[in-house]
């Protein structure tokens, strides 16, 4: 059986569910309770409920086969584990972003290199600059890389906006969607970005060499979601365009390429309802596109140009290539 972490509550498991059925695949649970589940239309696998962090430990310890997570938590706990795999980078929610934050009343404060001077004022001042985070690894890396060489970690399990309030720490380094709670209490960020999260899915390179048979089922669902997530972008158009022959539609269709499709136009003759009557018309040809949801209002236009008529649209659910991306990229780090 292929062990398939996802997170058991919360928003991340509204999304996760949300994006398997829009695979056609369904989770179900014999109650809600129960910490286990099986996830039809995609055999010998088992879902495993867990919190995200603790996916992303049993996935880099090999009890958790592959298993939907925060990039946050995988980047931090990748850092000194090369089994730990990111084997799909963005599956579509929970971005959020790596901040620091200071007290609102540091007027003074605002970038990073605010802070490095901070931190070498605190240590002319007999202490140092004390930065709250779950995200130890990261953070330290980002302060050296950043000119922020005098600090002290300590280490938050739950809320850290909470820390300078309380006194254990000066600053916070954490992470955040809107940023909601960090103004509630009474904080401001600094500087940019350190990191961009987003939900990913991992895998456990140590698992999947050892039982190859997993793979099976891994390719299915990479698949499903790598189309799935290339499907959303794209609309088909569909559309009865005049024109003496099919190459003379195909030359006014593919006159903008870009516009053109995926590979380009499906064009087909179009038999007149009316031609039972022995009504005399120019011949019709039936002409499908696909293109780029923010392309789809200058091909309708495109169309409109060229004499189309009845132009219908529908968006596509899953665009498949000659091989999975994804799929591809992770038997390359296996075999590594």
């Amino acid at each position: 059986m292929l062990r398939f972490g996802i997170p058991s509550k919360g928003a991340g498991y509204d999304a996760t569910l949300a994006l398997l059925e829009s695979c056609g695949l369904r989770v179900t649970r014999a109650n809600p309770r129960q910490y286990t589940a099986t996830l039809r239309g995609l055999p010998d696998t088992e879902v495993l409920l867990h919190r995200p962090a603790d996916i992303v430990e049993k996935v880099a310890e090999g009890g958790i086969d592959i298993g939907v997570s925060g990039f946050d938590l995988a980047h931090e706990q990748r850092g000194d584990d090369e089994n730990l795999l990111v084997i799909f980078d963005d599956l579509g929610f929970w971005r959020a972003e790596l901040v620091f934050a200071v007290p609102q009343g540091w007027v003074d404060v605002s970038s990073w290199q605010d802070l490095a001077d901070l931190a070498v004022e605190m240590q002319g001042r007999g202490r140092r600059l004390r930065i709250a985070t779950k995200y130890i690894d990261t953070v330290r890396s980002f302060c050296y890389s950043h000119g922020i060489n005098v600090f002290e970690l300590v280490e938050s399990h739950g809320a850290t906006e909470a820390a300078p309030g309380l006194g254990y720490a000066d600053i916070i380094a954490d992470i955040t969607e809107t940023g909601s709670a960090i103004r509630e209490n009474k904080l401001k960020i600094v500087g940019g970005s350190m990191l961009k999260s987003q939900a990913v899915m991992i895998g456990s390179r140590r698992s999947l060499r050892a039982d190859p048979s997993k793979l099976a089922p891994v390719r299915q669902l990479l698949e499903l979601i790598e189309a799935r997530r290339r499907g959303r972008l794209f609309y088909s158009l569909t559309a009865n365009v005049p024109g003496t022959s099919v190459e003379a539609v195909g030359r006014k269709v593919t006159a903008r390429q870009g516009l053109a499709g995926l590979q380009g136009p499906t064009i087909s003759p179009v038999w007149s309802k009316f031609a039972a009557e022995g009504v005399s018309e120019p011949p019709w040809y039936a002409v499908n596109v696909a293109v780029p949801q923010e392309e789809l209002l200058p091909a309708i236009d495109h169309l409109r140009e060229i004499g189309a008529f009845s132009i219908t649209t529908v968006q596509v659910q899953h665009v498949f290539q000659s091989q999975s991306e994804a799929y591809a990229r992770l038997l390359a780090a296996l075999a590594e």
